[in-house]
């Protein structure tokens, strides 16, 4: 990440640096939860043979005692039949290995978001400076990561700000993107007619809609006051864009009932796509930008 972001990364480095001084296994990494059946690496110290590595994905085992943040012993084999982890899409480990893994899961929703695992082709003993210590440092990268997704989401609709788009600009430059601008037309009187409490709940609303239009994959951004942005990866061609775009159209058009007000709206949407490449994703927003002026400039001269 940029600078002026703290990268959970970097924090995963300091902890295992600390931890490898503590621990003698074999392999020591940070995992982030990417949503489905698995943590993705995020830190990873191999001190012998490679078990894991930065990017990879680490089963999530079951777990005797769910939504707790306790010290979990597993045996895992180097293949995918495994009844634990069915359907999981994770690279096997090359070998079967002992795993001890600390799960960190959100205070408010119990929602998993990452863990601390020690790997070793040898079972596993743990003393107790030890299990202190990753307890410890468990807790700390928890609270670590629930302050970084804090600060780079939307506190009332839930997705990604202004700041994580930041990120996305700097750090995305080898992703072939395409790009929606979208703006809600008057906004404004919504709230002039119905107060911002029904304004504020109908940008909730939209950014649920907007949710079930798209891929996982796809990066759902509010720029601004009554504007949000789609960041989509690899669309197939300009065709698709278009018709994701005529997609959400007619899902945003749909009458909206909120606190006992039947609610319309209309939003003008542009697009920008990297099709050909030569265009960085800062220049793509500008041209979505420019895009989606221009069709509602069309829209009123109709």
């Amino acid at each position: 990440m940029g600078s002026h972001i703290r990268s959970i990364e970097d924090a995963a480095a300091e902890m295992i640096s600390t931890l490898k001084h503590i621990s003698n296994v074999n392999t020591i990494c940070v995992t982030a939860n990417d949503g489905a059946m698995s943590n993705r690496v995020i830190g990873v110290y191999n001190r012998g043979e490679q078990l894991a590595r930065h990017g990879m994905s680490i089963p999530i085992l079951t777990s005797t005692q769910p939504h707790q943040q306790t010290i979990e012993f597993h045996s895992v084999p180097s293949v995918l039949d495994d009844g634990r982890i069915s359907g999981s899409s994770f690279i096997p480990f090359t070998t079967d290995c002992a795993m001890v893994t600390v799960s960190i899961y959100k205070a408010e929703t119990s929602a998993l978001i990452g863990s601390i695992c020690l790997l070793d082709k040898s079972p596993i003993e743990l003393s107790t400076a030890e299990r202190e210590s990753l307890q410890s440092l468990s807790s700390l990268l928890g609270y670590m990561i629930e302050l970084e997704n804090a600060s780079l989401t939307d506190s009332l609709t839930g997705l990604y700000n202004r700041r994580y788009l930041a990120h996305l600009c700097n750090n995305g430059t080898d992703k072939l993107y395409s790009v929606l601008f979208i703006d809600i037309d008057d906004f404004k009187e919504v709230n002039d007619r119905y107060g911002h409490d029904t304004g504020d709940a109908l940008l909730q609303e939209i950014a649920s809609r907007l949710r079930t239009s798209v891929r996982k994959s796809d990066v759902l951004i509010r720029y601004g006051g009554d504007e949000f942005l789609i960041c989509f990866q690899h669309l197939a061609d300009n065709n698709d864009l278009a018709v994701v775009a005529d997609k959400i159209k007619l899902s945003l058009k749909q009458p909206y009932f909120i606190d006992e007000q039947l609610v319309h709206i209309y939003a003008s949407v542009g697009m920008s796509s990297k099709q050909g490449g030569g265009s960085t994703l800062r220049e793509l927003i500008t041209d979505a930008d420019h895009s989606m002026y221009d069709m509602k400039n069309s829209d009123r001269n109709k």
